[in-house]
């Protein structure tokens, strides 16, 4: 294997270490996985000055990183659970034929599928805190029921919330919540941009129809958009459990701009590199910027802190800074990239959500 891989220019500094290296990473997830980050393009053999110690770093990188992210898509999972168990158990109650009526929910034959579904994975559950409810109590509440289900699971039952429902639930994952001294808080955030708007506006509001039209537009977009971070963050959290690459991963769900441009700037994403490079359309950066926009204030602030750790432990000494620049490229994530997270808005005060909601609907 090393003369294989010195005879197409790839440096191995000490047989000893390399065979040690291959042994315990393996050669397919080593060398195979990142090779054609290294091969001159158009070509099997190696850049000038390409060592296996490179192809080493590359691997730690992508693993730390691999870690980080998938710790704070356990947060979101975590989060959005909470917010769909109380939802469910306010509205429909705590038992499972209450909360996982069918005919509670919309689309009715989905809906028939995916609880029953739900109902056949409590009943082969032998997990706690499920199976403790079942033997103690006979019943299990929606908390207890979603704590032992995938995020996918958790994803199917959010696409058949009623809209009530599915608007409590976006509300409490995007930061909409004012940080405003004079905001009043209220049950929920559901009617939060019309009762700020109306509280604040100087505009006419006589036409009522017009008004709740506009609103309830807003409403369906920031659905929208979430429904899209949802799909994005659960098909990126399957990559991560499977130890797949980060590299060159997509997303089958993209993001649409006019949905991003609500929380990031231009100067987290512009038009151009959103639509001519696809930037933060369904990739690495729309997996980060996902998460940023629905973990809280303090998760958000704590992954780019973790982000930040981790460059610059790896970017320390010359020669890791070249590797990491490098994987940071490999991975299409642009060099600025948690300069760039910093500055999505992760609260949004009571100015800048009446500012929007005019811009958008021409109040």
């Amino acid at each position: 294997m090393l003369d294989k891989l010195r005879k197409k220019d790839l440096i191995i500094d000490s047989n000893t270490i390399a065979i040690e290296i291959l042994k315990t990473r393996g050669y397919y997830n080593l060398i195979n996985k990142y090779k054609s980050e290294f091969y001159i393009p158009g070509t099997t053999r190696f850049k000038e000055n390409t060592s296996l110690t490179d192809f080493y770093w590359y691997q730690r990188l992508e693993d730390d990183l691999r870690n980080i992210l998938f710790k704070f898509t356990i947060t979101f999972e975590k989060k959005v659970k909470e917010s769909m168990a109380f939802v469910l158990a306010k509205e429909f109650g705590v038992s499972i034929n209450d909360y996982l009526d069918p005919y509670k929910f919309r689309n009715k034959s989905k809906a028939i599928s995916i609880t029953n579904n739900l109902k056949k994975s409590i009943e082969s559950c032998l997990n706690n805190p499920t199976l403790y409810y079942k033997n103690e109590y006979g019943d299990v509440p929606p908390w207890i029921m979603l704590s032992n289900i995938t995020l996918g699971q958790t994803r199917m039952l959010f696409s058949i919330f009623p809209k009530k429902l599915t608007s409590y639930v976006v509300y409490e994952m995007l930061p909409t919540k004012a940080n405003d001294s004079r905001s009043i808080r209220v049950p929920s955030r559901l009617d939060y941009y019309v009762m700020d708007f109306m509280h604040y506006s100087h505009k006419d509001m006589e036409n009522d129809h017009v008004f709740n039209k506009a609103t309830q537009k807003w409403v369906s977009l920031l659905i929208e958009f979430y429904r899209n971070m949802f799909t994005l963050i659960n098909e990126f959290r399957n990559n991560l459990a499977h130890g797949n690459r980060l590299m060159h991963y997509y997303s089958r769900q993209e993001l649409k701009y006019s949905h991003i441009s609500i929380y990031a700037s231009e100067k987290v994403i512009s038009k151009n590199e959103f639509f001519e490079k696809s930037l933060g359309k369904k990739d690495l950066f729309a997996f980060m910027m996902s998460l940023i926009i629905t973990l809280d204030r303090y998760d958000s602030l704590y992954l780019i802190e973790q982000l930040s750790a981790w460059k610059v432990t790896n970017t320390s000494a010359p020669d890791t800074k070249k590797v990491f620049d490098s994987f940071i490229t490999s991975c299409g994530l642009p060099s600025d990239f948690i300069e760039r997270l910093k500055k999505i808005e992760v609260e949004k005060t009571n100015k800048q959500a009446n500012k929007e909601f005019e811009e958008k609907y021409g109040f």
